[in-house]
């Protein structure tokens, strides 16, 4: 089978790119790598320091409604981090700026915290010993 080297990206469909860049600016540290703006969309690229890469899409077909993890499509999206003590300073980080967020939660893989984006999107910073790769 042919190998993958990673996740290229992940591009969200939200209803105000421009808060959804404020927010992965101001909170999770990414930088904006392109904008697109067209008549029937505008998009944003951002990238982290990570190399982990992220876009934004505003269509002017949506209609406004707010993210439901129960449809089909995304349920939510984990970011990594590299030990307990560093999902620890990011439960810090979301106390400073205030940042609703879950308490830590204990799993069979591993810590996690989840919070949401502008739009009600659920991430998660997870933290897995057990799927880190060797």
């Amino acid at each position: 089978m042919p190998e993958l080297s990673g996740w290229s990206h992940v591009s969200f469909s939200v209803r105000d790119r421009d808060a959804s860049v404020a927010f992965y600016t101001d909170v999770l540290g990414f930088k904006t790598l392109a904008v697109t703006d067209r008549p029937d969309w505008l998009q944003t690229i951002m990238v982290h320091a990570t190399g982990m890469c992220v876009a934004f899409q505003q269509h002017t077909g949506n209609s406004g409604e707010a993210f439901d993890y129960a449809a089909t499509g995304l349920d939510h999206f984990g970011f990594g981090v590299g030990s307990a003590e560093e999902l620890a300073g990011w439960v810090e980080r979301f106390e400073e700026l205030g940042v609703a967020h879950s308490p830590v939660r204990e799993t069979k893989l591993g810590p996690f915290v989840s919070f949401e984006d502008p739009d009600g999107i659920q991430l998660e910073l997870f933290y897995s010993p057990l799927m880190a790769r060797s």
